[in-house]
């Protein structure tokens, strides 16, 4: 969730009428400017090209701008299409829709009123002593709120904007159709799986209860790795949450970028655990939080303990998924090429007719990525240039619609969890023996 310290309020559209028309005054903005910028080019003597008139500064700061605006599953498609990067979206839409990973604003206080004394009941002022109106976090389909009741705990209320739950089918089919009717997504790019599996995330992840659930899980899970003395999760209230409002204790700390400002070793200490944490999660508990947002992370002011927080995107995997996985991983590290054609395509990564040419780049990305594990010693990930390597060759796949195949969404949600901790690394300017973790498990 981002910090609402510089956002600002504004009413989340509830009905799907006024949702639908929030994307069609999008679609007209968009077609407005297509127009204009397209005949100032025709004015100056150059031939206008749609994807160019489409692209630019002004249409995508417009499509982050409402798809923020209507947060929910509308805001929530946009975030996993991000997770693409650029290798197959045009970079620039790729680049604004990663916008959407920080961006949200937040319920004005009458409707943040009108959820809790529906989920509470009217009189629900009289069990707290106090309740921050302002969030204190936003994000796609909810924000959070520091409280204390009467009895003296210490809360985080996490509150789901109205309407979220009944909108995630009709939001989800009308940005679709959006994107494809724009041009903004390419024609030849098959999303449906993607994007049914992005369907049935949003529907869990707007279960409160479930994701309370998820948490006392991920506690239990927890108590077995091995650095458990060094990472805290806050505990789940069930008797005040229902499935609009999720209650868990307060957990006090600093962002990881603060922490780290003027402690380098900081960086690499906790980027250490994160990445341990990340292997211990796939290898041996094979059950991952897939949100890669480093505002789901904290870190206790006192102890430098790791918090972690929001638990909605936990996912479980499968031992065969898992087992085959680790072969990938292996045979990336160790350069074998073959063998790692095998691995991927056991997992489902392309079908046995992809392109030659196609093939090379899926298997030259993943050997990039496993450049860490290959490197003796710490690997500094703030002097590396991994990331922008792995974007320029994914720049060469091809988007002959017969040659292209849509990875499977369990390799699709790991991936945008691996490459948010690799970022995040290379934000910080993290060193990291990631080799020696990988080897452990």
């Amino acid at each position: 969730m981002s910090q609402t310290n510089r956002a600002k309020a504004a009413r989340v559209p509830q009905s799907r009428l006024s949702r639908l028309a929030g994307l069609g005054s999008l679609a007209g903005g968009i077609a407005g400017n297509l127009l204009v910028e397209g005949g100032r080019q025709l004015v100056r003597g150059e031939r206008p090209e749609l994807m160019n008139l489409l692209l630019t500064p002004g249409n995508m700061s417009r499509l982050a701008d409402r798809l923020a605006r209507m947060r929910g599953a509308a805001m929530k498609v946009g975030q996993l299409l991000s997770m693409d990067a650029g290798t197959v979206l045009p970079p620039e839409l790729a680049q604004v829709l990663a916008r959407l990973q920080a961006d949200a604003e937040f319920m004005p206080q009458a409707q943040l009123f009108s959820v809790l004394e529906a989920n509470w009941g009217k009189d629900w002022e009289q069990d707290f002593s106090r309740f921050s109106f302002r969030p204190i976090a936003a994000a796609s389909i909810g924000q959070v709120h520091e409280a204390r009741t009467v009895d003296a705990e210490h809360l985080a209320v996490k509150v789901q904007y109205p309407g979220v739950r009944r909108s995630i089918d009709s939001d989800i089919d009308n940005v679709c159709s959006l994107l494809r009717m724009s041009g903004l997504l390419p024609a030849e790019l098959d999303v449906a799986p993607l994007i049914e599996e992005a369907r049935l995330q949003l529907k869990r992840e707007a279960d409160y209860r479930r994701e309370g659930e998820q948490l006392s899980a991920y506690g239990e899970m927890l108590s077995r790795f091995r650095n458990r003395d060094r990472v805290r999760l806050p505990l789940y209230h069930a008797k005040r949450s229902t499935a609009d409002i999720l209650c868990m204790s307060f957990m006090q700390g600093q962002p990881l970028e603060a922490r780290v400002r003027h402690r380098s070793d900081e960086a690499d200490r906790l980027m250490t655990l994160l990445l341990d944490l990340f292997f211990a999660e796939l290898l041996e508990f094979q059950s991952v939080q897939t949100d890669p947002n480093p505002a789901n992370y904290r870190v206790d002011t006192e102890s430098g303990d790791l918090i972690l927080l929001d638990f909605g995107a936990v996912r479980a995997f499968s031992p065969a998924f898992v087992r085959g996985y680790r072969r990938a991983i292996e045979a990336a590290v160790s350069e074998d090429r073959r063998a790692l054609r095998e691995a991927l395509e056991a997992l489902g990564f392309f079908h046995r007719g992809s392109e030659v040419a196609n093939l090379d780049v899926v298997l030259d990305i993943f050997v990039l990525a496993a450049e860490p594990l290959r490197s003796p010693g710490a690997y500094d990930f703030g002097s590396s240039d991994l990331a922008r390597r792995i974007q320029s060759r994914g720049m060469s796949v091809s988007r002959d619609p017969a040659a292209w195949h849509t990875p499977p969404a369990d390799v699709l949600f790991l991936h945008r969890k691996m490459g948010g901790l690799y970022l995040l690394a290379s934000r910080l300017g993290a060193r990291v023996d990631v080799g020696r973790l990988f080897q452990h498990y």
